[in-house]
């Protein structure tokens, strides 16, 4: 079963759901997991139905009258899932096993996977380094990369999808030659024909093949 999420605009919608619940009695149900193939099995290692959410944004921390299990939440869970719905992923996590690009990635964050691919979101950045062109009928979020391989998270810009697209020449050439690269709606479109080519790619390792069985990892 492919994993990967739906557009962008659904998850956001699941996103305001949850904001919704975090102000209503009963809360709904979260399950969190402690490594990578607990996830593809599905194998939560903790549920919980009672508790608080906080909405940053794009961020959401769960908080419970345990300090115990509030301190697993923080750092042992590298991911959850509310509702069979709405996946997120642990920031402390991707800080402490990968050079992460964005140092304002708090609490759990949006995750969009499957076997092979995965990445988050967080409120677009401004970077003069290299700098993504605004676009009005976009939403202002950054994608970011999760490199299983070279242990990073990568905010998607114009040179680092150019290097994403280096595996495959024609996808490259054609990303390189559109006049507006820089846009937003261009980056996503070629993000997402990246992951696409990538997904279908039998050369291509899988995650479970790029991580150690580990609680942490």
């Amino acid at each position: 079963m492919n994993r990967l999420t739906r557009h962008i605009a659904l998850i956001l919608l699941a996103m305001a759901s949850l904001i919704a619940v975090a102000q209503e009695e009963p809360h709904d149900t979260v399950y969190f997991f402690e490594n990578w193939y607990q996830v593809f099995d599905n194998e939560p290692a903790a549920m919980l139905a009672d508790f608080d959410i906080y909405a940053y944004s794009y961020a959401f921390e769960f908080e419970t009258y345990n300090m115990v299990l509030n301190d697993r939440i923080k750092r042992q869970y590298i991911a959850a899932i509310v509702n069979d719905d709405l996946w997120l992923i642990n920031s402390h996590y991707l800080y402490d096993n990968f050079d992460v690009d964005l140092r304002y990635l708090n609490h759990y964050v949006p995750l969009f996977f499957n076997d092979k691919i995965a990445y988050t979101i967080s409120v677009a950045s401004v970077s003069f380094k290299d700098p993504i062109e605004e676009s009005d009928n976009l939403n202002s979020i950054d994608y970011y990369f999760i490199d299983f391989l070279n242990r990073k998270v990568q905010r998607v810009s114009p040179s680092v999808l150019s290097g994403l697209l280096e595996d495959y020449h024609d996808l490259q050439m054609r990303y390189e030659g559109m006049k507006d690269y820089r846009k937003r709606a261009i980056i996503e479109d070629y993000f997402f024909k990246y992951i696409e080519r990538a997904t279908q790619d039998v050369m291509r390792p899988y995650i479970l093949d790029l991580v150690d069985y580990d609680p942490l990892l």
